[in-house]
C-alpha cells in the first residue's frame, strides 16, 4: 500500500519525537540512566514525549526568525542569571532543569544520552550545529566528553533543514569572527556525528514503512511542509495514516526572541545578546 501525505515542520517535529524516544538507548537510559537534553525546538517535541507534559514556550537556544539568526529570550536569560543556556536532564526518569551541565556530565557514560537538534542536514545525511558563542556553547563544552566517553548522541532533525551543501563545506565557509556583516548573530557550524533521525528514519523505526521524500514547501501555514510517499505493507501504512492524522495541526511552542534597542550586527534591529 502507499500513500501519499504531507507534514508542517511542527507536525515533523512530533513525529520524530516520538520515534527518538521509541529508541532502545532513549527506553534504557530514561529508566536507569541519564538523559541530557539539549535546548532546541525539536528538543521540546523530545521533552513533551518523555514528560507527558505540555511545553507551552520554546526550549530552543538559538533560532531564526525573519531578521536573521537570533537567540531566545529565555535563553538568554538564563545565559545573564546562571552563565549557562538551560538544558533538561532526566535521571532515571526523574525531570531536573536547573542543574549546570558541568555536574550531569561529570556522572555520565556510555549508557547515557545526549540529544541534541541541529539546523542543518545535507543531502548525504550529515548534519549540523550553529554555533553562536565563541567558546562553543553548549555542544562545545559536551562534544568532547560525549566523543571520549561513548555517550550516545541522538540527533533529531526535520528535512525542513535540507541544505544543498555538504555540512563539511558549510562549516568551512562559517564563522563568527569571518563576517564583515551578518543579519543576526554571526554563528559557527560544526558538524555533528550520531544518530540522525528525521522523517524517513521516524517512520521506519515507529512503523517500518519506507518513506519518500517527493515535494518540499507550501504556504498558509504549510511553509516550510515536507510532502513524502509512504509504502509498506495495508496494515502498517494504514498505522501510519493513524498516527500522521493523531499529529495533524501540532503547533509549535511559543519562541520569543529579545527585544534590544542597540544592536551590534547591523543587519538586524536586535541588539548585543552576549
Amino acid at each position: 500500500m502507499q500513500a501519499q501525505i504531507t507534514l508542517t515542520p511542527p507536525e515533523s517535529k512530533a513525529l520524530i519525537a516520538k520515534a527518538v524516544i521509541s529508541l532502545d538507548p532513549v527506553k534504557r537510559a530514561l529508566k536507569d540512566g541519564i538523559i541530557l537534553l539539549g535546548s532546541s525546538t525539536t528538543c521540546a517535541f523530545v521533552l513533551e514525549e518523555l514528560t507527558n507534559k505540555k511545553v507551552e514556550k520554546g526550549y530552543g537556544c538559538g533560532i531564526i526568525i525573519p531578521r536573521g539568526t537570533c537567540l531566545m529570550q529565555e535563553m538568554l536569560d538564563s545565559i545573564r542569571q546562571r552563565g549557562y543556556a538551560r538544558n533538561w536532564i532526566l535521571e532515571k526518569g526523574k525531570l531536573y532543569e536547573d542543574t549546570p551541565i558541568d555536574d550531569v556530565l561529570k556522572r555520565m557514560g556510555s549508557e547515557d544520552v545526549f540529544i541534541k537538534g541541529a539546523n542543518a542536514i545535507d543531502p548525504n545525511g550529515n548534519v549540523g550545529i550553529f554555533l553562536g558563542s565563541s567558546i562553543g556553547g553548549t555542544i562545545g563544552k559536551v562534544i568532547g566528553i560525549a566523543m571520549a566517553r561513548g555517550i550516545r548522541m541522538i540527533i533529531p532533525v526535520g528535512l525542513e533543514k535540507m541544505i544543498p551543501t555538504s555540512i563539511f563545506h558549510a562549516s568551512s565557509e562559517s564563522g563568527i569572527g569571518k563576517m564583515d556583516y551578518s543579519m543576526g548573530m554571526p554563528v559557527g557550524v560544526l558538524p555533528l556525528n550520531g544518530t540522525v533521525v528525521d522523517e524517513v528514519k521516524a517512520f521506519q523505526i515507529l512503523n517500518n514503512v519506507e518513506a519518500i521524500p517527493i515535494g518540499a514547501g507550501g504556504v498558509g501555514g504549510a511553509e516550510g511542509a515536507i510532502t513524502l510517499v509512504i509504502k509498506g505493507s495495508d496494515k502498517e501504512v494504514k498505522v501510519s495514516i493513524k498516527l500522521i492524522d493523531s499529529i495533524k495541526g501540532t503547533s509549535e511552542p511559543r519562541a520569543d526572541p529579545p527585544e534590544c534597542k542597540d544592536c551590534k550586527y547591523p543587519g538586524c534591529s536586535l541588539g548585543e545578546v552576549a
